[in-house]
């Protein structure tokens, strides 16, 4: 895999300081819609912990957070020295979607769930995410 550099050092991720969303997960969810949006393609590396909180104004532990997140959901890859890079694409994200479907399908047939209730519980799921 290639490697190339963070364009603009992540300068599109913003902070918005009047949101209820903590700023580690405002930052994480900006980062993976770049992802599955192709602004950031597999092979791009990421600004350092200290760079990026830095340049967002935020603690260093705080961006730990958002990297280590990235890394558990398989979105990053983290190679000591030669830092963090992107690993996951759009179409990961989109198998991983397709993989839970096909798991929450098998679960309403085991327990019985109608579609129309299993929709239902998705779109509270949804509704109760935040902005």
């Amino acid at each position: 895999m290639e490697v190339t550099a963070a364009m603009d050092s992540l300068g599109f991720i913003t902070i918005d300081a009047q949101d209820p969303t903590a700023p580690y997960q405002q930052v994480r969810e900006q980062i993976l819609a770049a992802i599955a949006g192709g602004k950031l393609a597999p092979g791009t590396k990421l600004p350092s912990v200290r760079a990026l909180a830095e340049q967002l104004s935020l603690a260093t532990n705080t961006v730990a957070k958002v990297y280590k997140e990235l890394e558990a959901q398989g979105a990053v890859v983290t190679r000591g020295r030669h830092g963090t890079i992107v690993q996951a694409s759009a179409e990961r994200g989109v198998q991983e979607v397709t993989d839970a479907a096909a798991d929450l399908a098998r679960a309403c047939q085991l327990w019985n769930v109608t579609e129309d209730k299993a929709i239902q519980y998705l779109r509270a799921a949804f509704s109760s995410l935040p902005r």
